[in-house]
């Protein structure tokens, strides 16, 4: 298996660590499905219910505001078919799209790089490095299976 990733993928003369950008994908994965959780209880909706699902992000729901406070510490604003969720105390950002529920794994390299550069265990990793070098580097992952894909 290419010998495993040869501890770096090197694109452009930037060393990106791949075991690193895989964590990242995984703790955003996460971080989104939490935060759409915790957003669907707020309005007393369950994610994992294909109806209360779509009251959360129907557009003409009235009793559902497109953006507001989520907690104490976050924001959260539906744009398009994602959700932006804005920590105020540490300024992470955390992009979710919409359309694959309950799981919001869909990796948009743009909203992964926005998470890493806002995420204090990635900042330092990410340096440098622009979305369009980071989009080969989870394709890669993706052909491999060490990361799942997670269609649109």
């Amino acid at each position: 298996m290419l010998k495993k990733w040869l501890k770096f993928f090197k694109q452009n003369n930037i060393k990106i660590k791949l075991d690193v950008i895989k964590e990242a994908i995984i703790d955003y994965r996460s971080d989104g499905k939490e935060l759409m959780r915790k957003l669907a209880e707020k309005y007393g909706l369950d994610i994992e219910n294909e109806k209360d699902y779509e009251k959360l992000i129907t557009k003409n729901n009235e009793e559902i505001p497109r953006n507001g406070e989520l907690s104490k510490r976050w924001n959260y604003a539906f744009h398009g078919c994602e959700c932006g969720f804005y920590n105020k105390k540490n300024k992470q950002q955390v992009e979710v799209v919409l359309s694959n529920q309950p799981e919001f794994g869909h990796i948009d390299s743009w909203f992964l790089l926005s998470y890493m550069e806002t995420t204090e265990k990635y900042k330092k990793e990410i340096e440098g490095i622009n979305w369009q070098q980071l989009e080969p580097l989870i394709e890669k992952l993706y052909k491999t299976g060490e990361i799942e894909s997670i269609d649109e």
